[in-house]
């Protein structure tokens, strides 16, 4: 495999977050549902970690966090530091056969992306209390939860379709 193979997957995994990150900013972020946000860059790492494993998934969270950071009014680093976390998590749920789109059960991606969609959220506002950043808890943090669980659990299978097509063989990224 060598240096080039792991080369072409980081592009990939960057280049594609980019793009998705375009979205989120472009669409996803002026496009309501009850009044919420869909965070698609969230449900990106999550596809990235069940196709691909941990690396790439830390990556696409990494860069769409990053990206994401530069646009919005929180402390710099917090979407990064949820995006990493999001890439862990669905790496070695993902590596362990769990949430594996081809291996588990077919609802279990489903269900992971409606815990995910759940949880993150969550671990947003902690995080951004945690850094005096209290904007959070003006929105209903419920509403929010709620409707990116709902949607998560929709969208993954079709966000795996666009991954597969976007990142190329995930399959020889497995670690």
């Amino acid at each position: 495999m060598g240096a080039r193979y792991v080369n072409l997957w980081v592009v990939r995994v960057i280049v594609s977050s980019i793009v998705i990150t375009a979205i989120q900013l472009s669409v996803l972020s002026n496009l309501r549902i009850g009044g919420v946000v869909i965070m698609g860059i969230w449900l990106w790492t999550l596809v990235v970690g069940l196709l691909g494993g941990t690396p790439p998934a830390m990556v696409a969270g990494a860069t769409t966090g990053a990206l994401f950071d530069a646009h919005v009014s929180t402390p710099f680093g917090l979407f990064i530091a949820v995006g990493l976390l999001v890439g862990y998590v669905a790496g070695q749920l993902g590596r362990e056969g769990i949430g594996d789109f081809k291996a588990a059960a077919w609802w279990m991606p489903s269900a992971i992306g409606l815990a995910v969609g759940f949880l993150a959220p969550v671990v947003l506002t902690i995080g951004a209390t945690l850094s005096g950043n209290l904007q959070f808890w003006r929105g209903d943090l419920g509403s929010t939860m709620v409707v990116n669980a709902i949607v998560f659990a929709i969208a993954i299978r079709i966000t795996a379709m666009l991954g597969r097509r976007l990142i190329g063989d995930v399959e020889g990224y497995r670690w």
